[in-house]
């Protein structure tokens, strides 16, 4: 039943099985609440003011488009990511290409330090994660065969454009975004991006693709 402002009520809660504190856990307790006060959220309208407090939209409608295209961007990569991930699938079991287990060790040990695994969780880790670690390794070992054979690398000229375009959709400078990425030693990771978008562009190219 709905309680109004200053009624006060018992009521039994049980606490779950799982609860943190062992000595709790199943047993019933009985509490009382006072309701003090009643608040209600309000929501602003979205109209074209909203549209222009929160971005740089000049109507609501220009929001809900640019809401609508970064949608419509996160579902491609997902479909992207997808494709990619069952062609490297394809390949490995075509070339039965097994994944060497000291390169598997390597990339859960690598996994492990980025996610700050502690010592005595580490095998419980591994087992999850190594087929994880396994298809990692096959990825990296095709991509790196494919690149070194049909040279397909980032360019100079590539990069550059690249930041270019983060600078533009950020209203920054190249400068200032090239700084950023060489400051968080982030631009071998970018050049391997976009290295990697190459070779997936001509693997495609040599592949028949079908939706189901």
């Amino acid at each position: 039943m709905t309680m109004l402002p200053g009624e006060t009520r018992d009521a039994d809660i049980r606490f779950p099985d799982d609860y943190p504190d062992e000595s709790r856990r199943g047993q019933t307790r009985r509490v009382r609440i006072t309701l003090s006060e009643v608040k209600r959220q309000e929501l602003p309208a979205v109209d074209d003011a909203f549209a222009k407090e929160i971005g740089d939209f000049d109507t609501v409608e220009a929001l809900k488009a640019a809401i609508r295209a970064d949608l419509e961007r996160d579902a491609e990569r997902s479909a992207d990511a997808r494709v990619r991930e069952e062609l490297i699938g394809l390949i490995a079991e075509a070339n039965n290409l097994q994944a060497p287990p000291s390169m598997v060790e390597r990339a859960l040990q690598a996994f492990a330090y980025a996610y700050q695994i502690p010592e005595a969780q580490y095998d419980a880790f591994t087992a999850q994660f190594r087929p994880i670690a396994t298809r990692q390794v096959q990825r990296d070992l095709i991509l790196n065969a494919v690149s070194e054979k049909e040279s397909l690398r980032a360019t100079e000229a590539e990069l550059d454009e690249r930041i270019a375009a983060m600078a533009a959709s950020r209203g920054v400078s190249p400068a200032q975004v090239y700084k950023s990425l060489e400051e968080a030693k982030r631009l071998p990771e970018m050049e391997r991006s976009l290295t990697e978008e190459k070779v997936f562009g001509f693997l495609l190219s040599q592949s028949t693709v079908t939706g189901s």
